[in-house]
């Protein structure tokens, strides 16, 4: 893969990414988006750090303006950096997190042997290298995260799902403190995911919270859960217990 495309549509609720042409990644977005010039300058920064070149559509785009507002640091806070990230695992996997004490990246689980299928990887026509950062979400008290309960609801079934109302049954859903991460000098920014983490990241220190479905009543009036739901009842959760903690 020697280049990728960003691709403006002001009809893009923020931004999507996934296949393009020829197997290239495409990232799409939305130039009255917030956050806009964040996920162009980390996006170009990123790709050319990993050898691929950016073409853009339409081509008269002119990324300069976003490169020069954007620091290109990946250990400074910016004013919209979530104060928690969010990393969802099945229950088999957690057990392996917990006993290792820290979260590996799937090179890394399969170095050690580890058989571990990259949902998004073909789907998506992700770089090879995405597969040697651990994925984190993004979220506050208005923003849900529901993305991680797909990539759970996904290995569950083997196959890529991204229906987030479709039933399935919640696994672990872990909390880590993304200003920690971030001010420690170990989030990388790509443009695309809120931040991810090279290799591997130690539990200590920066996992807050794990909910499990125990944790949370099913909503009066459902039959079962889905991502939607799970990631809406545990975001209550969570902040009803950092409360109490502080």
């Amino acid at each position: 893969m020697k280049y990728s495309i960003l691709k403006l549509d002001k009809n893009t609720q923020s931004f999507t990414c996934g296949r393009g042409p020829r197997g290239c990644y495409r990232i799409t977005l939305n130039p009255n988006f917030e956050d806009f010039a964040c996920h162009v300058a980390d996006f170009i920064r990123y790709e050319n750090s990993h050898g691929r070149k950016i073409r853009f559509k339409p081509r008269s785009f002119d990324p300069s303006d976003a490169l020069k507002r954007v620091q290109d640091s990946g250990s400074v806070l910016r004013p919209n950096d979530p104060l928690f990230v969010v990393h969802s695992t099945t229950l088999t996997a957690y057990e392996k997190i917990i006993a290792d004490g820290q979260l590996k990246s799937t090179s890394q689980l399969r170095k050690e042997g580890i058989v571990q299928n990259a949902i998004g990887f073909l789907p998506l026509g992700e770089p090879p290298d995405y597969l040697d950062y651990v994925m984190f979400a993004g979220f506050d008290k208005y923003g849900a995260a529901s993305s991680c309960e797909i990539v759970v609801n996904s290995h569950l079934r083997g196959k890529p799902c991204f229906d987030a109302n479709i039933p399935y049954q919640p696994q672990a859903r872990m909390y880590f403190d993304a200003r920690k991460i971030i001010a420690d000098g170990l989030a990388v920014r790509d443009g695309t995911h809120t931040i991810k983490v090279y290799g591997a990241l130690p539990l200590e220190g920066y996992l807050l919270r794990t909910v499990f479905a125990g944790d949370v009543a099913l909503p009066t009036g459902e039959e079962h859960w889905t991502p939607v739901l799970f990631t809406e009842a545990a975001n209550v959760f969570f902040f009803k217990k950092l409360e109490q903690k502080h």
